[in-house]
């Protein structure tokens, strides 16, 4: 090996290092920070600022990678048992510390069809259904250090590489999030709200979690 092909490894070499360590250090994988710089406007400058200043949360576009569903914290938390107790997908979702909302990130183009999907779920009180943002929207998600405090948003649930296509992480299926969505709705309203088939399942599910005697 030349001097000049040695130098050239020991650069590389140089580079990976510091990449691991970056990654070692905000605790995300460069690929999944990758995803999220692809739905701003000029990555390689979003990936720098991201890594100058990885406590700081991000504001990223939606309508390009992902678009995002808003309900009541409550609500979003309910639904996400629900989809691991159907061992559906449970993608990234966020909370915002300062607020009562959550936001859970779908695909693309779900924003479209956002109303088709919430007529075929059965809601006790439309006045309730979440909100679905795409182009033309913003949300705020954690940066890439862990959370400090007083930080106005983390993750609900945060993105895993494990659980990826490519470079993209698995986000939650849309008509699988509305359904669960609206059943965890039932099961918050009142009593005299329920119809007596949600009050069952409610009592089956409450059986289903009581800790069995041996």
């Amino acid at each position: 090996m030349t001097s000049d092909a040695l130098c050239v490894l020991k650069d590389r070499m140089s580079t990976w290092e510091g990449l691991m360590e970056i990654c070692t250090v905000t605790g995300e994988p460069e690929r999944l920070s990758a995803w999220f710089a692809a739905a701003t406007p000029s990555p390689a400058e979003s990936m720098s600022a991201w890594r100058r200043a990885p406590g700081f949360p991000r504001r990223l576009p939606t309508g390009i990678t992902f678009d995002v569903v808003l309900a009541h914290r409550t609500l979003v938390e309910l639904a996400y048992d629900i989809l691991r107790q159907y061992e559906q997908t449970v993608g990234p979702a966020v909370r915002f510390t300062n607020l009562t909302t959550a936001a859970v990130l779908v695909p693309p183009g779900t924003s479209a069809r956002w109303a088709k999907l919430v007529a075929g779920a059965s809601w006790l009180d439309r006045s309730a259904v979440p909100t679905c943002l795409g182009a033309g929207h913003a949300v705020r998600i954690p940066g890439l250090a862990p959370p400090a405090q007083d930080v106005p948003v983390e993750w609900l649930q945060a993105p895993s590489p494990e659980s990826a296509i490519g470079d993209a992480p698995l986000l939650t299926a849309p008509v699988q999030l509305v359904r669960c969505l609206a059943e965890a709705r039932s099961l918050l309203a009142p009593d005299d709200e329920r119809s007596p088939l949600i009050r069952a399942v409610s009592a089956v599910r409450a059986v289903l979690r009581a800790p069995q005697r041996t």
